[in-house]
């Protein structure tokens, strides 16, 4: 498929491998097709949401620094 919009999607181009491929299976895999494009498309033309990203919001605070000292960390004496 060497077209570059969706609109411009032509199934006479499709190349079916396998033997005896019916019209109803050809029209079928054209539907699919051109709804994956649309779906595709549709999705670069949304408008970026805004705030935080689901990864910048699942990140946990920067842990403060670890001092050594009584009542404090220690080192490992195991």
């Amino acid at each position: 498929m060497p077209t570059s919009k969706p609109s411009e999607f032509d199934p006479s181009e499709l190349v079916f491998v396998t033997g005896r491929v019916s019209d109803t299976e050809v029209s079928a895999v054209s539907a699919v097709i051109r709804g994956l494009l649309r779906e595709e498309t549709d999705e670069r033309r949304a408008a970026p949401e805004q705030g935080q990203s689901a990864w910048q919001q699942n990140q946990r605070p920067i842990r403060t620094p670890v001092h050594p000292g009584i009542g404090r960390w220690r080192g490992f004496t195991g």
